[in-house]
């Protein structure tokens, strides 16, 4: 009987609503807290200290809750308080007001918290659709720049992108490409879609303050599936230990993760480092500048990095940088493209010089020798430059680009499709997988690829609106290949252009005036054939495919012909690539293509490694190709 009398006590001094209300409000002060803590940078023990101070609260809450009531006089001892005076009825009243207020902020809170685990159909990424995140997987976001000066972003920006490098030595850790992971920048997008995004499992952010020598680093490593934060850290240092600080950051992912790695690795994750901070600033300004890809960004990465050079001769990443600089500079008209070349494989050569380890050298080589058309070199520096960095996702794709060009579309796709898994939202890792595939007969895979490419880059490039262009220019509705064209036709003044202009739009829906345009088109290009690509670098391999489209060989053979035949500083150096479209598959074994793949170095490059399925060998000295899948 007496059990029964004290739980209607305990009922009548409200301690089962206090315990529901005290848990309630401790739930929704530890959510708040967990977004709080990171978001202001504050140290992580917060969270325990919080989570301790409410256990210990509990039973005291409990205990004044029996021993004490509130009444209109104020706070008396509950024995002093007579039953028939008690307003612990109209208190309870309140409670449960207050229980159903923390209930309804509890269910919203988890409602918004479940938000970004629906995938959104319409921006789903292949990447997302091949399977589970990898056991050990992460991306790095760039961190913030938290300096006084807003100048100082490039910091933080190479800051991140050089943890991302460093990561990704390790070998048994998927690391997220930098296009991909910095997509995320200055975006609160939610940790959950992040992580389907990219197909990753956790995610490395933080921020950075620099002041004169000294530098504040706060980084933390969060889980995708929930948010949850795994660890955190504040380095407060001298900027000359910079690397250091990159080196513990990285040993600290490895240890919280459970990642299985020997030991040694990890002190020696950074193959070249320099005392000289000036010169390790200006290696970082100049991969942000690069990385813009303009042309006014490009020159000012040229001048940076010579000027940062005749101070620090011995520092291999700035003359990897340069060369870098060098190889995209002609692509944007900064430089002469031979000049370009010399002075890009000038500085390549001493970057290895110093540093014969250096990935991004090797792949600065190799892509140099590419556009040299000198395969076979090229492709053993793409090897090297993959043995000291297998997961190097530029190195992955331009040496599925160099195979691509050489029509080894097979072996293209190993390479190519690994870029793209690494850096999923890259927009040019899209676009060159999709090229191979649609080449190899996967046309609706390929077609989907190309696509998300055209999307992703938000027609910034006109490289990926122009292969989706090529590559569907046969199967596709005259109306898309029209609106491809005017995508393209925006990186022009086409009021301005010659030929290239809305008028090659409206004639391309007519057969026979298409033509007679391509022919006048033609006739003035052999008389001056540096004009090929003046308007647009996709001119003359659109000017071929259109022809092919209505079948006029020969027009399309001509523009293809004048392509090789110009100088390196009149060509687009990808036109290879667009060889193996659909489109040009009745050509392959017509004799003026078939010595168009002699004159590109193709031919002796095939013998020496391995002919493309769609050609064979014939003898010693002849070949024949068919028109493929």
């Amino acid at each position: 009987m007496w059990q029964l009398n004290y739980l209607a006590e305990l009922k009548r001094r409200n301690i089962f609503k206090v315990a529901i209300a005290y848990l309630a409000l401790g739930w929704v002060i530890m959510q708040i807290t967990d977004v709080m803590v990171p978001a202001l940078n504050l140290p992580k023990e917060i969270i325990s200290i919080v989570a301790f101070i409410g256990v210990i609260g509990f039973p005291l809450a409990l205990f004044f809750t029996w021993a004490f009531e509130l009444t209109p006089d104020g706070v008396k001892r509950t024995t002093d308080v007579n039953v028939e005076d008690s307003i612990r009825a109209t208190t309870g009243q309140k409670i449960n007001y207050i229980i159903i207020g923390l209930l309804v902020i509890a269910v919203a809170f988890l409602l918004y918290d479940r938000r970004g685990e629906a995938v959104d159909e319409e921006n789903i990424t292949e990447g997302q659709i091949e399977g589970e995140f990898p056991s050990n997987s992460i991306a790095v976001l760039p961190f913030v720049n938290m300096s006084s000066d807003p100048e100082q972003e490039y910091f933080s920006d190479g800051l991140s992108e050089e943890l991302l490098n460093v990561l990704a030595k390790i070998a048994d850790l998927k690391v997220s490409g930098r296009t991909s992971s910095f997509a995320y920048k200055g975006k609160n997008q939610d940790i959950r879609k992040i992580g389907q995004e990219l197909n990753v499992n956790t995610v490395l952010e933080g921020s950075v303050r620099k002041q004169g020598n000294k530098v504040r680093i706060t980084a933390q490593l969060i889980r995708t599936e929930d948010g949850f934060h795994i660890w955190s850290e504040t380095y407060d240092r001298e900027l000359s230990d910079i690397f250091l600080v990159q080196e513990e950051i990285a040993n600290s992912i490895v240890s919280n993760m459970a990642i299985s790695m020997d030991i040694a690795l990890t002190h020696n994750l950074i193959s070249t480092k320099t005392e000289n901070m000036a010169a390790y600033e200006a290696y970082l300004e100049g991969k942000m500048l690069i990385s813009k890809r303009t042309s006014n960004s490009i020159n000012q990465a040229i001048k940076l990095l010579k000027a940062a050079i005749l101070k620090e001769e011995n520092y291999a990443p700035l003359w990897g940088t340069l060369a870098q600089a060098y190889t995209i500079g002609y692509y944007y008209s900064t430089t002469e493209t031979l000049d370009g070349i010399y002075l890009g494989e000038m500085a390549a050569r001493k970057a290895l010089q110093i540093d014969p380890t250096s990935s991004s050298a090797h792949g600065a080589l190799g892509d140099i020798l590419k556009d040299q058309i000198q395969w076979e070199l090229a492709e053993n520096q793409y090897i090297l430059a993959l043995e000291y960095e297998p997961k190097n996702v530029e190195v992955l794709e331009q040496y599925g680009q160099l195979l691509l060009r050489t029509g080894n579309l097979n072996r293209a796709i190993n390479f190519l499709s690994k870029a793209r898994q690494l850096d999923p939202l890259g927009p040019n890792y899209n676009a060159v997988e999709g090229i191979a595939r649609d080449g190899l007969g996967e046309r609706e895979r390929g077609t989907n690829l190309l696509d998300i490419a055209v999307k992703l880059s938000q027609n910034v490039s006109h490289y990926t609106t122009g292969s989706r262009l090529i590559q569907g220019i046969d199967i596709d509705r005259m109306e898309n290949i029209q609106r491809l064209l005017s995508m393209i036709l925006e990186h022009n003044n086409s009021e301005k252009n010659q030929f290239f202009n809305s008028h090659l739009i409206s004639l391309m829906a007519d057969n026979e005036k298409l033509d007679q345009y391509l022919n006048t088109i033609l006739n003035h290009i052999k008389q001056n054939p540096e004009d090929l690509n003046k308007e647009n670098p996709f001119a003359g391999i659109i000017y071929a495919a259109l022809a092919a489209k209505i079948k006029n060989y020969d027009v399309a053979l001509s523009f293809l012909e004048i392509e090789e035949g110009n100088s390196l500083n009149y060509k687009n150096n990808d036109v290879l690539l667009y060889y193996w479209s659909k489109i040009f598959s009745p050509m392959r074994n017509m004799p003026r293509m078939k010595k168009l793949y002699i004159d590109y170095g193709l031919i002796d490059y095939w013998r020496h490694t391995s002919f493309p399925y769609f050609c064979r060998p014939i003898g010693e000295d002849n070949f024949t190709c068919d028109g493929g899948i």
